[in-house]
């Protein structure tokens, strides 16, 4: 009996599997990946927005407030980049929503990035450069 040329059915079952396994985890790192970015470009915004604020302290004497109060439905980008930015696109949309309030008086104020995905991570800056991120129900210093 001569022997085929060929892969058997358990070979190429093999592959496909080994394939699959491959598949699933690059795209769990890929989703990682592309998380962080989203945060990265969200952390990048608000520290923007803190220099921006230092320096329109500086000449106007007080700080710049987007918003009397802000939650995940202000978006106030457009208006932060025209008002501290001339009309820079410095703050991106496509995954937070950003909003600068008063926190007390004219003298310091909370800038807050709010990720549109749902999953109610918030992100935050104060006039003394105090950096916190709201996950899992709780407050964590630092990005």
């Amino acid at each position: 009996m001569k022997k085929s040329e060929g892969f058997t059915l358990v070979e190429l079952l093999v592959t496909v599997a080994i394939i699959g396994i491959l598949a699933a985890v690059g795209i769990s790192a890929y989703t990682g990946f592309i998380g962080a970015a989203k945060e990265k470009q969200a952390t990048t915004g608000l520290s923007s927005i803190y220099l921006a604020q230092e320096e329109y302290r500086s000449m106007i004497g007080t700080y710049y407030q987007s918003n009397a109060s802000c939650g995940l439905s202000n978006d106030d980008s457009t208006v932060i980049n025209n008002n501290l930015f001339n009309a820079d696109t410095i703050l991106e949309t496509e995954n937070y929503n950003f909003c600068i309030e008063h926190s007390s008086g004219t003298l310091t104020y909370l800038a807050n990035a709010y990720l549109l995905d749902g999953s109610g991570v918030i992100l935050t800056i104060t006039n003394t450069n105090l950096k916190r991120k709201f996950v899992d129900a709780s407050w964590q210093t630092g990005w």
